[in-house]
């Protein structure tokens, strides 16, 4: 099936980039208690959004958002991790892991829902518009109706040709 058009597809991968972003960001801060600079986050966002962009002429299956999601954890949390190293702090890993975890699974849930949903409707209605009706085949040349004499005038200029450029700038 042809996926939709250019616009739809952005708003599926504005959908992904964001919903990823935002879980990362949660379960980042649920499990640590620092909350990110909200320029880094937007950048990610739109990082995220960027890199889903390929995989959106496509239909997006729980695999493939598995690899987008999971992926795009794997980097909020490295990123974030590096933005908040200043901190003293050290997480704990176990509580890191398993919030990040369940904001992946959550997150692959509800978006490979939508995907379904947005696509069934989006074939229902193309089923119920109107098709667009073929041309026929030619089965002869197609004939043109012309006058049979083009009326055409002559122009003559009476304008001397061996004209130079005025005597004094010789």
């Amino acid at each position: 099936m042809t996926m939709p058009t250019a616009p739809l597809r952005r708003v599926r991968c504005a959908a992904v980039g964001v919903v990823t972003a935002a879980l990362a960001v949660l379960a980042h801060t649920n499990a640590d208690g620092h909350l990110p600079d909200a320029g880094l986050v937007f950048s990610l966002v739109a990082l995220l959004t960027w890199a889903t962009t390929g995989f959106a002429r496509h239909e997006l299956t729980a695999g493939r958002l598995l690899a987008l999601v999971g992926g795009g954890q794997l980097a909020m949390h490295l990123v974030l991790s590096l933005a908040v190293s200043r901190h003293e702090h050290v997480p704990d890993t176990s509580d890191m892991v398993a919030s990040h975890v369940v904001a992946t699974a959550l997150t692959v849930g509800v978006l490979a829902g939508a995907e379904r949903s947005v696509l069934a409707l989006v074939r229902a209605v193309a089923a119920a518009l109107p098709r667009r009706l073929a041309a026929l085949p030619a089965s002869a040349p197609l004939l043109v109706a012309t006058p049979a004499r083009v009326a055409a005038t002559v122009v003559l200029l009476d304008v001397p040709s061996w004209r130079g450029p005025p005597a004094g700038q010789v």
